[in-house]
């Protein structure tokens, strides 16, 4: 008797697991709607854009762009008292990466980046070539411009070989120092009285004692 409703079992994840990639292979493009931000569901399943939630993917976005970490903007948006894609109070910044890297926002859909690899637990594992992918460009309304999209997917990837990113201003991780090679980061002068300013100077100007870094200083004006 088990290995009936065990075989029936297998079936059906057989039938179903062909529907899906079926509708893959069509460049039939679907999310997660109750968790995914930006799109309800249409009358025939297809992307339709909620603007109120859309109009958070484009802040998230433009404060990236505008220097800002994935800490920083999820800080941002749970202090400005924005629910998550979960309906959470609190965002984390895995949630911002997600969506800053999620190809939906810009139109496209890339399908089957997973599948199951056990039907009876439904473990689930990326797919890393085990079975076909497909790329669909303008499957979908985008939110952020194809353009804009591409510009934060270059950042990100900089950001993630750079591991002193901070992301405290526009010019955080974005001056590198001719000298050495370092990163500048910013110093307040005079921090109390009436002739405070911010400076930008290297990171590794005193690092090594025997070679002191020699490239200038700047102020935050003439940056």
């Amino acid at each position: 008797m088990s290995s009936l409703a065990q075989e029936e079992s297998r079936s059906i994840s057989l039938n179903v697991t062909w529907g899906q990639r079926k509708r893959f292979a069509d460049g039939k493009a679907t999310v997660p709607f109750g968790r995914f931000l930006g799109y309800d569901r249409g009358e025939h399943g297809e992307l339709v854009i909620n603007e109120e939630e859309a109009d958070t993917v484009r802040i998230i976005y433009a404060e990236f762009l505008a220097g800002l970490s994935y800490t920083a903007i999820a800080k941002k948006l749970t202090e400005l008292g924005i629910k998550s894609p979960a309906g959470n109070d609190v965002w984390n910044n895995s949630t911002v990466k997600s969506i800053l890297s999620n190809e939906k926002y810009r139109g496209c859909a890339l399908l089957q980046k997973g599948y199951t690899v056990d039907y009876l637990t439904k473990k689930r594992v990326k797919n890393d070539g085990a079975v076909p992918q497909y790329y669909v460009e303008d499957s979908h309304p985008a939110i952020i411009e194809p353009e804009v999209f591409d510009r934060v997917q270059d950042i990100m990837d900089i950001r993630s070989r750079t591991k002193s990113f901070s992301g405290c201003t526009i010019f955080s991780s974005r001056i590198r120092c001719g000298c050495c090679g370092g990163w500048f980061g910013s110093k307040v002068w005079h921090n109390t009285d009436r002739y405070r300013r911010v400076i930008w100077q290297c990171n590794a100007k005193y690092k090594d004692k025997g070679h002191k870094c020699v490239t200038p200083h700047l102020t935050e004006d003439e940056v």
